[in-house]
């Protein structure tokens, strides 16, 4: 077994996420201040707590039984669709924000039979949010013949390391937010579900040169974070890149603030910060401490709970680029999902979207050949049309998604994700 692998098996609802809880138990470790699973275990506790989570869940109980076509607690047959996202170290937050959406869409769908008369189970690997486990766990996605298809790409990082496993193997994939256009392959069947970083850049650049800064900043580092300053200057807007600090604490911290704040014939009025949100809080922190305030925008990875979390007071006026809304400001809400999905934050919002998708063309596959399969799944995936939390959701010949739109946010109260600030947007509106 791979003691990397959360896995954890979903079909009608889970009484208990037990198996997944009793990973607090492992030992701990403080890497730059923060607390993290220590993953460096012995033999003995490998065998004592193995993190591969097989819980078949039904109606009346867990389950697991081996046959040509696997049942649920009877004679309905499954499926297998798994989620590739972090569920342990520093990014376990957003990972379990993304959880919530495919466990709510897997509990709707199950609860009414299902897709094609099968059942869904759902396969959930921890990547931590890093590439070289993205594609760890995109292989055993890949060994396991009963999945048909991954949500999975939660960075242009992790997607990108990850899909040429699934491309090789013929697993369709359905990306959940904002990573570069050109990972759509309609062809191998990876569909963007969220509006591509081209298009939120475009629409933060668009709000930013509403505001008319006079010194504007881009807070990053290439390649990513040069997007931002190409966007800016298709509005005749001069921004300078400056790359955040090796460490924010400290003396380094102090005169990487001094830079951007004192050390300049005109004083930046503008930042935008195009890193993490845990990044982004430190910068956030760092600045406030020079007594800097200024406007500050964010880019889609700074919207997080972490931003929050790290910066408390100083995160407050925080205006970032959302690829969803949160569920309680969903513009239009499927059937019971009213009372349900309110409590949805932006990533479990597209994980909702996306694992819908998933299973539409589950059943589309099902329909058009009398059973499922990877190839089955791969074709019908682009063809997907349907209505989300996020609106009408259709792919264009590249397999990315027409007419994505694009939410803005401030934080306000050191609430993430804060006050969504309408209309959403598309780029180029």
């Amino acid at each position: 077994m791979n003691w990397r692998t959360t896995s954890a098996y979903l079909t009608s609802g889970c009484a208990s996420w037990g198996p997944i809880e009793r990973l607090s138990k492992l030992p701990h470790r403080r890497v730059s201040g923060q607390q993290v699973r220590d993953t460096r275990l012995s033999t003995v506790q490998l065998l004592a707590h193995s993190i591969t989570i097989v819980c078949l869940l039904v109606l009346t109980g867990c389950v697991s039984r081996p046959s040509d076509k696997p049942s649920l607690g009877g004679t309905q047959p499954l499926v297998k669709i798994g989620l590739a996202a972090p569920f342990e170290g520093l990014n376990r937050p957003l990972g379990y924000e993304a959880l919530a959406g495919v466990k709510l869409a897997l509990a709707e769908r199950n609860a009414t039979g299902g897709v094609g008369g099968y059942k869904v189970e759902l396969v959930a690997l921890n990547d931590f949010n890093e590439p070289n486990e993205a594609r760890l766990q995109a292989s055993e996605f890949a060994a396991d013949p009963a999945v048909l298809g991954v949500v999975a790409g939660w960075t242009d990082e992790t997607a990108r390391a990850s899909l040429p496993v699934y491309r090789q193997v013929g697993l369709a994939v359905a990306v959940p937010w904002s990573v570069h256009p050109g990972l759509a392959d309609r062809e191998a069947g990876v569909v963007l579900v969220a509006a591509d970083v081209l298009q939120t850049v475009g629409v933060l650049a668009e709000t930013v040169a509403g505001a008319y800064p006079s010194q504007l900043v881009v807070v990053g580092n290439e390649p990513s974070a040069a997007a931002y300053v190409e966007s800016m200057d298709s509005f005749e807007m001069k921004a300078q890149l400056l790359p955040p600090p090796s460490r924010l604490d400290g003396e380094v911290s102090q005169e990487w603030a001094d830079h951007l704040v004192s050390d300049r014939a005109q004083s930046s009025d503008t930042l935008i910060l195009a890193i993490d949100g845990s990044l982004a809080g430190e910068t956030l922190l760092t600045v406030a401490d020079q007594g800097w305030d200024g406007a500050v925008f964010g880019g889609v990875e700074a919207g997080s709970v972490h931003v929050v979390n790290v910066a408390g007071n100083a995160a407050d006026g925080l205006s970032y680029v959302s690829p969803a809304p949160a569920g309680q400001d969903a513009l239009q809400i499927e059937g019971d999902l009213a009372s349900v999905g309110e409590g949805l934050g932006p990533r479990g919002v597209l994980a909702y979207d996306a694992t819908n998708v998933l299973l539409d063309a589950i059943a589309l596959a099902i329909q058009d050949d009398g059973y499922p399969s990877r190839q089955g799944v791969k074709v019908a995936l682009p063809e997907v049309r349907r209505h989300g939390l996020t609106g009408e959701i259709a792919f264009d010949a590249t397999g990315r998604r027409v007419d994505a739109s694009v939410w803005l946010y401030n934080i306000v109260d050191k609430s993430y994700p804060g006050r969504m600030l309408s209309p959403p947007a598309t780029d180029g509106e």
